[in-house]
């Protein structure tokens, strides 16, 4: 058996422990579908994902984010 069919296996009891947070309060982000058009290539970006550099508005791919992120790990 295998640790991903092991995991699959168990119930949410054995997995999680569910407990309240004294002084947590959830306040969920507001959802926007303002977009900005990418000055590389063009599409339209929803604006939570606009990366800016040297100050023009970018897609994550043309920013460049995106490769940073993959030489990690």
């Amino acid at each position: 058996m295998t640790l991903i069919q092991w995991v699959a296996d168990q119930s949410d009891e054995s997995l999680f422990k569910i407990e309240s947070r004294p002084g947590f309060v959830f306040t969920p982000v507001e959802g926007s579908f303002n977009k900005t058009l990418c000055s590389e290539c063009g599409e339209y970006v929803f604006d939570r994902y606009v990366r800016m550099k040297d100050g023009k508005p970018l897609c994550i791919p043309c920013s460049g984010y995106a490769n940073a992120r993959t030489l990690g790990g």
